[in-house]
């Protein structure tokens, strides 16, 4: 049985595919296959020429195995193999470029493929047995999850998730021997062959284009369109630049990689990293925001200019194996865009990602009262009031009026006069009342009321309105392990934000959460409304204004 693993080049990397060969490997043989085909126009028979190159390479020094010192325990003699040697099938048609792999030359060709082929393709095929699947979730604690199964006949998605890798069994015609049932779908689709053939390869390329052509959508599969565009490479990378500037937390790191139908983990506890950027260095156990930002700031390297050049190296052993730009490392969604950078390449969430999110969003019950609309007016009363009630208190000796109003704001701030402002509503005030939970102190919930905690957030953009998400993910798990003593009894858990914007499209009355352009903010309101459901709770909603 052959493996068959078939790449389509994405149009803006046939030059530099073809480099990579002319550099890397000999060029053995050129063969033409001939098909057959209709012309749609003229209704005669045209034949279609398929031209397929083979570039080989292998290398000509032997190493020694790793586990030689077993033979030399025994006196024997030690052993020595040849590197593996690998190769590529460039297969034209046209100006359209396939590759088909061999070995481990699949590494370096995934970069220049058209991410998209594989999974149009995927979307047109009914599956009767799903294998495995590796999903990727942004803006979860995990944000990449790899899944297999038994006897699983549904290939199915819960919201926030994204196909990335996928191995199935599908529904063939009786009769259809081009290739086995089983497949995987990644960047490449990979079939399996009793008899494989250059004949073969250009059907099954034939077979993949049809399908995408004629036949209809079976399945929604979530999943990440490429943007190809330089244009609007270059003005995503400013608008992560502009991010990167109000708050360099936007950024997070992926926890493992794709290459083909390959899954490659990059967390390994025997590596060791380096910054490296300007001739200068810094060590570090591993890639993190809090290691990035200590080697911006003990250089004076700016986060919107330097950061996306810095370079991180990988040890294993006190040997560098590899090193990367910290741009090819970082996962990031762009809020306005609803762009996603992974890997180095940016992509935009298809209608099917953002269709399963929007209906998950759309089950949390919403509830507004414009009775708690924040007012600013009645704020600055309040901030004077207090001013006059103690101005003459000891924490403000010998200071001017100006600098006593100035510590007045700010001990008064927005979320704390707005929690404060509504015991008079039978709220019970729980801000800043801290817990002790391990080593540190946990803020339970901002208000309580009738078996129902709140986390309260004022802001109006996600960077400013998941701190509450993360708030309040972290005190309802807390609770319910009783790792932390609350007496009150818990059944709703609300996210209580007051936006500052003009009033949202009402759905059914209330404000529509998913008029909101805050990607980041709706994939964490997703894990959020799952996570609390799992613990036995109601997830809701309550949206307010400043006015």
């Amino acid at each position: 049985m052959a493996s068959i693993n078939i790449y389509r080049i994405s149009e803006n990397n046939k030059e530099n595919l073809l480099d990579h060969l002319g550099g890397q490997y000999n060029e053995c043989g050129e063969r033409v296959i001939v098909k057959s085909d209709l012309d749609a126009e003229t209704g005669e028979v045209v034949e279609i020429n398929y031209s397929m190159t083979l570039y080989y390479s292998t290398n000509p020094e032997d190493k020694e195995i790793s586990w030689n010192w077993v033979l030399t325990e025994f006196e024997l003699d030690t052993v020595t193999r040849n590197v593996s040697p690998k190769s590529i099938i460039l297969v034209k048609l046209n100006e359209e470029y396939y590759t088909v792999t061999f070995g481990h030359s699949y590494f370096k060709v995934d970069q220049y493929s058209d991410k998209e082929w594989a999974f149009d393709f995927a979307r047109r095929l009914n599956f009767s047995n799903i294998r495995t699947t590796a999903i990727t979730n942004p803006n979860s604690q995990r944000n990449k999850t790899v899944n297999t199964y038994l006897d699983y006949e549904n290939l199915d998605f819960n919201s926030g998730e994204a196909l990335t890798k996928l191995k199935a069994k599908i529904d063939l015609e009786e009769g259809f021997e081009l290739f086995q049932d089983t497949i995987e779908i990644g960047n490449s689709v990979r079939f399996h062959s009793k008899e494989p053939s250059l004949n073969t390869i250009v059907d099954m390329i034939r077979h993949i284009e049809d399908v995408r052509i004629n036949s209809h959508i079976e399945v929604k599969i979530p999943y990440f369109k490429l943007v190809k565009d330089e244009e609007q490479i270059e003005e995503l990378y400013e608008l992560m630049k502009n991010d990167i500037e109000e708050d360099v937390m936007f950024l997070d790191f992926s926890e493992y990689q794709i290459y083909a139908t390959e899954i490659v983990f990059q967390e390994n506890q025997e590596f060791e990293y380096k910054y490296t950027y300007n001739r200068k260095n810094k060590e570090c156990s591993s890639i993190s925001i809090e290691t990035l930002q200590d080697f911006l700031d003990e250089n004076g390297f700016s986060q919107r200019d330097d950061l996306l050049n810095i370079k991180v190296r990988v040890y294993r052993n006190g040997n560098r194996i590899f090193h990367k730009e910290i741009r090819n490392l970082i996962f990031y969604t762009n809020e306005a865009a609803k762009a996603l950078l992974s890997n180095g390449d940016w992509y935009i969430y298809n209608e099917d990602y953002l269709q399963y999110l929007k209906d998950s969003i759309a089950e949390i019950p919403v509830e507004f009262d414009d009775e708690y609309n924040y007012n600013n007016l009645n704020h600055q009363q309040f901030l004077e009031e207090a001013f006059q009630n103690e101005k003459e208190n000891e924490e403000f000796e010998g200071l001017s009026e100006a600098e006593i109003h100035k510590k007045i704001k700010n001990k008064y701030y927005k979320e704390r006069y707005f929690n404060e402002s509504l015991i008079e509503k039978d709220f019970s005030n729980f801000d800043r009342d801290l817990v002790a939970l391990n080593k540190h102190k946990l803020e339970v919930a901002d208000l309580y009321k009738d078996t129902s905690i709140y986390s309260v957030k004022f802001g109006n953009s996600s960077g400013k309105l998941c701190y509450a998400i993360d708030q309040s993910i972290e005190a309802i798990k807390a609770y319910h392990r009783r790792d932390i003593e609350f007496e009150n009894k818990i059944e709703n858990v609300y996210i209580w934000f007051v936006l500052e914007r003009n009033p949202l499209p009402l759905n059914n009355g209330v404000p529509d959460i998913n008029e909101l352009e805050m990607l980041i903010l709706k994939n964490k309101l997703d894990q959020w409304k799952k996570e609390v459901r799992l613990l036995g709770y109601q997830p809701k909603i309550r949206v307010n204004y400043k006015d």
